[in-house]
Formats: C-alpha cells, sequence, structure tokens
C-alpha cells in the first residue's frame, strides 16, 4: 500500500474508549437491547468489549463473544478488497448452537469501510443459522467510511464518518519508527529493548 496517498488518522486509546461507550448510549438510548453482541476479531473486539460492559452497567445483561474475518492487516488490505469472496469467517458454531429468531443482535467492529467484513459475517450466519437467525440484528461501529462502502448495509450505529485511513491504538505493524515517534511515543522504549 502506498502510504503517501492515504490521510492517516491515528486514534488513540482514550479516544476509542469514549467512543465506544457513546455508542453504547446511543444503542442503549434507541432502546435495542441486544441478547448476544459479536464483536469481529481484532479491532472490533476492542469495542465490543467497552459497548457489552457499558451496556452491562446500563442494566442489558448480554450474551458476548469474538469472531475473526480473514483480514490481515493494512499491507494486505487492497488485495482482499479486490477479492471479497476469499473472506472467511470464523469462530461461529456458538452462535450456530445458541441464537434463535426471537434474539436480538449487536454486531461489532472497530470500522466500517467496504462493508465487505460485516456482509460476509451476516451473509453467513443467515446461511447457516436458516430460521434461527434473528430477526432483528443491527450493526455497531464508531467510524464509518461511507466513501469506500462497496454494500448496500449501511452501519445501524455510528458516531464518525471519515474517509481518512484510520491507525487504532492497538496497531504497530507497517508504522515506521518516525511514525511511532511521532504518535506512539510510548511504545518506542519497549520496542527499543527488542530491536524494534
Amino acid at each position: 500500500m502506498d502510504k503517501n496517498s492515504k490521510k492517516y488518522r491515528y486514534i488513540d486509546e482514550e479516544s476509542l474508549l469514549k467512543d465506544s461507550f457513546q455508542l453504547a448510549v446511543n444503542i442503549y438510548e434507541s432502546g435495542f437491547k441486544p441478547d448476544f453482541i459479536v464483536a469481529i476479531w481484532r479491532g472490533g473486539a476492542t469495542v465490543g468489549i467497552y459497548v457489552q460492559e457499558c451496556l452491562q452497567a446500563l442494566g442489558v445483561q448480554t450474551d458476548h463473544i469474538a469472531i475473526r474475518t480473514s483480514y490481515q492487516g493494512m499491507e494486505k488490505y487492497e488485495a482482499t478488497m479486490t477479492n471479497p469472496q476469499t473472506i472467511r469467517v470464523h469462530g461461529l458454531q456458538y452462535l450456530y448452537e445458541n441464537l434463535n429468531h426471537e434474539h436480538n443482535l449487536l454486531v461489532v467492529d472497530d470500522v466500517f469501510s467496504s462493508g465487505y467484513n460485516i456482509e460476509a459475517v451476516v451473509s453467513r450466519l443467515q446461511t447457516k443459522s436458516k430460521r434461527n437467525m434473528p430477526g432483528n440484528y443491527k450493526i455497531a461501529t464508531p467510524f464509518y467510511k461511507p466513501k469506500y462502502n462497496k454494500t448496500k448495509r449501511v452501519p445501524d450505529y455510528f458516531l464518525h464518518k471519515t474517509n481518512d485511513w484510520l491507525v487504532l491504538p492497538y496497531e504497530l505493524t507497517g508504522l515506521s519508527k518516525e511514525e511511532l515517534e511521532k504518535h506512539k511515543p510510548w511504545t518506542l522504549p519497549i520496542l527499543d529493548k527488542r530491536g524494534i
């Protein structure tokens, strides 16, 4: 990926935490009470934990699980987007065994960009769960990139529209030492000791 062709936006942990709690409050205030929260590994797992914790504090008890798609990082992102049928979804067996049509399902990710990962998750759940697929499911994410959306799906809950390439708090791979010095200086004492 040509890093010079994209505008990068670095998200810090506190901002992501606040956004995730706000997302949960928005879900709660909408009246939607999920029975299940499915967070998509990696970034969606972080957001999913925060959303679940905030909903629990608001009195909404959920069954929650992390699943993963075949996302392989920013270097391979473009290749996946040109060939979305290669996206695989892993870790759904628990949901197949426990979901019912009457349940409310919330699918959480950190960023909704092309929509292909969410589309793959929902499609796989619908195909395998058949009549047990929850009749009421919603998508939640702090960041929505409408310019890059290649599906007809739009997240039901989001906080920010952006076209920037987002670098989230847990991401290190692909960042130069200069980028780390500028945006994640706290990582250097840890990484320098290991020759990174």
